[in-house]
């Protein structure tokens, strides 16, 4: 087996519209640069499908004849493992609970106690005759992927409605989301964006500020702040990092990569 070379510290954006073409560069890049035998390469992509995909396109003749001592995972499930990696005084759960399968659950507790409520008003003609449930649950399901989302794009909208400022950066403006009388009646996005944040407020206090401590939006800034004084690689980071086929990623994972980087 040849040996493990010592791999230079960087970033590298190599960009092509065929995935067969990356898949190509990658085979030459780990037969050329192998890791010690015991090292887990890891390959972050966009979907379960793209996971599959890429372990079998390294497996084929055609790849590296077998894809053993990979770990092929999500960006955001990296992240989080890194967070646990790097910041093991925070002693930061396994997940967090305000991750998607975690909130949907809450949400389904928690609403029905907040639909009186007159920003509520969308949601209660939605949920009419809802006798087994099955709106609430796709609708919560729903909110949980909006929130998850908000949490990596748009972390300074739920830093001002935990703070009671329901305000926001919208189609360049900036907006207060006081009452929703106050939101035109065919504005539905705005609509939505006021019982959003009262929302995000009942789960913030339904959760406490200690599990709250520990969200991807609070982790993010000791992890960064962390690795920016860092001397070495941490323990438990890998060595390298292969994000395959993304087109775009969030500003919160672009941080993270660079800073590992």
């Amino acid at each position: 087996m040849q040996k493990s070379q010592e791999l230079v510290a960087g970033f590298m954006v190599i960009h092509s519209n065929q995935m067969e073409q990356l898949r190509d560069l990658l085979v030459h890049w780990l037969r050329t640069h192998p890791l010690d035998p015991l090292e887990q390469d890891v390959i972050l992509v966009q979907s379960n499908g793209m996971a599959q995909w890429i372990k079998h396109a390294l497996a084929s003749d055609t790849g590296l004849g077998i894809a053993a001592a990979m770990q092929v995972s999500l960006p955001a499930s990296f992240l989080w493992k890194a967070y646990r990696t790097v910041l093991k005084d925070y002693k930061i759960d396994s997940s967090s609970p305000l991750d998607k399968s975690n909130l949907t659950w809450r949400l389904m507790r928690l609403l029905p106690q907040l639909l009186n409520k007159p920003e509520f008003l969308p949601l209660q003609r939605f949920l009419h005759n809802d006798d087994v449930l099955r709106k609430r649950y796709q609708l919560c399901e729903r909110i949980a992927d909006i929130f998850d989302q908000y949490q990596v794009y748009r972390t300074d909208w739920l830093t001002n409605w935990a703070q009671g400022i329901n305000q926001i950066d919208y189609n360049g403006e900036r907006l207060q989301l006081t009452r929703l009388a106050d939101v035109a009646e065919e504005d539905v996005q705005l609509q939505t964006l006021a019982w959003q944040s009262e929302l995000w407020r009942a789960l913030l206090e339904d959760i406490g500020e200690q599990a709250i401590s520990s969200s991807r939006a609070s982790v993010h800034p000791h992890f960064m702040e962390t690795l920016s004084q860092a001397t070495e690689r941490p323990a438990g980071l890998p060595r390298r990092v292969v994000v395959f086929g993304i087109s775009s990623l969030p500003e919160q994972m672009l941080q993270a990569l660079a800073a590992i980087a």
